[in-house]
């Protein structure tokens, strides 16, 4: 895997817009910067499960949802990348995506 420095495939910043409290978790409204291909907006939805399985709990949901967006971006790139998603749902599509978390 490149570093950061070499990637081509991953945005150059994320910013969280929006958060919120759901019934199972939280709701975050991500803006995506694209070197040439502008901005993309993502919605992710984070369970308390999932953040419990991913961080032990210890990770505030915000950082961890960068996180997400930084390895879901890198893996799928700007093209590919779904305007809305579910952490659950790129644990399973993105391989070693525990580890890439714990990076």
């Amino acid at each position: 895997m490149t570093g950061p420095t070499t990637n081509t495939t991953g945005p150059l910043s994320i910013v969280i817009d929006e958060e919120r409290e759901t019934e199972r978790g939280w709701s975050y409204i991500v803006t995506l910067s694209w070197k040439s291909r502008g901005t993309t907006e993502h919605e992710i939805t984070l369970s308390w499960v999932d953040h419990d399985q991913l961080t032990g709990g210890t990770t505030p949901p915000s950082q961890l949802i960068e996180r997400v967006a930084e390895i879901v971006a890198s893996a799928m790139g700007v093209d590919e990348m779904p305007a809305r998603f579910d952490v659950s749902s790129m644990r399973r599509a993105i391989p070693e995506f525990q580890r890439l978390v714990n990076a």
